[in-house]
């Protein structure tokens, strides 16, 4: 019971020390994973998998590790926001893969990208031919920008002269009968707005909604219990 005791104890330290600074090291882990960023998470995620249940290693041992490796990422992300050329040695630059409609196999090669791969992630942006293709480029976390020819783009309604509603994020006020005041900040309205607003949709207890938020053309989305 004691050696689950410590376990669990030894897994919560790890945890809580991951979730830092993994918090302060910012999102770009998640939303942009180049090549430095993977070997990172592998390492930082290891050392508190290892602390966490490995009896020989102190917990607090292995807690300043993963200290010493997220204050080193912290330190080269904020030395590289001002040194281009050795954010580009780090996370390696983008490289152009399909120029007018001919592929180059040179750049290809140097990323060690076959063709395989290019024509799955072409198929995934709904391109079935490389003739199509003005630019593509490959990006340093392996995904494909691409740019198509302007003959073989789907024509706007700005091409066309047509006006079109306004579009956007619903911006959420109401949640499980409850106002969101910090949301209705961002659309410039108060609490006595939102009770007329619903007073004129014959709703008087806001216990009774489930959900509202404002669309980008002004107009109130509603769900209620009784929907």
């Amino acid at each position: 019971m004691k050696e689950y005791l410590i376990l669990f104890f030894r897994s919560v330290i790890a945890y809580f020390v991951l979730l830092f600074f993994t918090r302060i090291m910012g999102r770009k882990q998640i939303a942009q994973l180049t090549y430095f960023d993977y070997v990172l998470g592998i390492t930082i995620g290891s050392i508190a998998a290892v602390a966490s249940v490995d009896k020989n290693i102190n917990v607090f041992e292995g807690g300043f590790s993963i200290i010493i490796w997220s204050l080193l990422t912290i330190l080269i992300s904020e030395v590289t926001l001002k040194n281009i050329k050795l954010r580009l040695w780090i996370d390696s630059e983008p490289l152009l893969i399909i120029d007018k409609g001919k592929v180059l196999y040179k750049n290809m090669k140097k990323a060690r990208y076959n063709i395989g791969d290019l024509l799955m992630q072409l198929r995934v942006k709904d391109i079935f031919y490389i003739t199509d293709v003005e630019l593509a480029i490959l990006e340093p976390d392996g995904k494909l920008s691409v740019l198509k020819k302007a003959e073989k783009t789907t024509v706007t309604v700005e091409d066309i002269n047509i006006k079109k509603p306004k579009t956007g994020m619903m911006v959420d006020i109401i949640l499980d009968g409850n106002i969101l005041f910090t949301h209705l900040v961002h659309i410039q309205k108060d609490e006595d707005w939102v009770i007329e607003q619903l007073k004129s949709r014959n709703i008087y207890n806001i216990e009774d909604v489930v959900f509202a938020g404002i669309q980008a053309n002004g107009q109130m989305y509603i769900v209620t219990k009784n929907d």
